[in-house]
């Protein structure tokens, strides 16, 4: 890369998503100090885009890769500003080329960049197309926290041509449409914000637009991230598999959990040692040695959790009593929550949030 090239990059990351501004921002401010922010982020980019208009018009080529093999529509597509996409065409890129592993609208959908989805769109992308590896479009976007608005925005698009779907397998999988419907025409588990509900619902709206069934890990692996912030929307899904799962809860014992990301219907028993990425259990989990999920790495059990020893950075959301000799809950973003009794003979608390319907505990540290 040149030093232009270098400069070109830079400037393409200044610019502001106004999404945050516009959505988050105008409810906390007042409307005056909201208007002020806004106009300030609209002016920056304003400026910001001229001076990249004015590096193009130099002869900047636009052929290159960052250091982490980012080209500029790569980057570009992140910040979900339509008018950037559109001075990139006029310099000749093509918004419809695939990167290596996906596609730019892939991208933008991931990196929740709405505006810039529904452009793309409009400009002819495909919002059913796939990425070499089979990941769709709405997949992309149901995997990633950051896109609450582009989940909503292809739903409605995708309804449109739902006929377009595959046939239906002769076996359909364990969480059928079908079912899944049935099971959220109802009421919303107790406890469970009506929020989360109506999220749950846009979900599985955006499964089965595509599909007409899903398993029980794809359903767990496109919807764990959301359970950081949101444990309570994680039990309505353990609430949606113990009711509605044509696979039957089993009972099961392990050496040790191999998936970073996994779920079990049932109960689990792990003969060791448990350290996962992203663990579901919807019955009850025994671990016989010690139990960890650092750095944000998530532990959900619908029933009672049994270890020697936990060490959580979390999330860790209990639905029953959780119960270990040794309990260090260290400093993050997350929290422990146990919905039955906390039982343990010492418990750690080290800046970390943690609730319980009833501590029972010998001795508690705090630090």
């Amino acid at each position: 890369m040149t030093e232009r090239q270098y400069e070109l990059e830079r400037l393409i990351r200044e610019i502001n998503d106004l999404h945050y501004i516009e959505t988050y921002n105008r409810v906390e401010m007042a409307e005056a100090e909201y208007l002020a922010v806004l106009r300030k982020a609209q002016d920056h980019n304003a400026e910001v885009l001229g001076k990249i208009r004015q590096l193009l018009s130099q002869g900047v080529s636009l052929d290159f890769k960052t250091i982490n093999n980012h080209t500029p529509l790569a980057i570009a597509v992140t910040q979900n500003n339509v008018e950037l996409i559109q001075l990139l065409m006029e310099h000749g890129v093509d918004i419809h080329a695939p990167f290596r592993y996906d596609t730019p609208l892939h991208r933008a959908a991931e990196f929740g960049a709405d505006r810039v989805v529904r452009f793309l769109i409009e400009q002819g992308a495909d919002p059913r197309g796939k990425t070499p590896g089979g990941t769709s479009v709405l997949s992309a976007a149901r995997s990633s926290r950051h896109s609450k608005n582009v989940v909503p925005l292809l739903v409605e698009l995708l309804k449109k041509t739902k006929s377009q779907r595959p046939p239906p397998p002769k076996k359909l999988k364990d969480l059928s449409e079908e079912n899944v419907t049935r099971y959220l025409s109802g009421s919303a588990p107790e406890g469970l914000a009506p929020w989360d509900w109506e999220f749950l619902k846009t979900f599985m709206d955006s499964i089965f637009v595509e599909e007409h069934s899903v398993t029980i890990d794809q359903f767990h692996e496109s919807i764990q991230e959301h359970g950081n912030t949101r444990p309570q929307l994680l039990f309505a899904c353990i609430d949606l598999i113990q009711k509605v799962s044509t696979r039957a809860p089993k009972a099961k014992t392990v050496k040790k959990v191999s998936k970073n990301i996994s779920v079990h219907h049932g109960d689990l028993e792990v003969d060791g040692n448990l350290s996962v990425g992203a663990l579901m259990v919807t019955g009850s989990l025994k671990v016989k040695g010690k139990a960890a999920n650092p750095q944000g790495r998530q532990i959900f059990v619908g029933g009672d959790f049994e270890c020697d020893t936990l060490y959580t950075e979390g999330p860790v959301v209990i639905g029953g009593d959780l119960r270990a000799r040794l309990v260090e809950a260290v400093y993050n973003d997350y929290s422990l929550e146990v919905r039955g009794v906390l039982a343990a003979d010492t418990l750690t608390v080290d800046k970390h949030q943690v609730k319980a319907g009833r501590f029972d505990v010998k001795e508690r540290v705090d630090k």
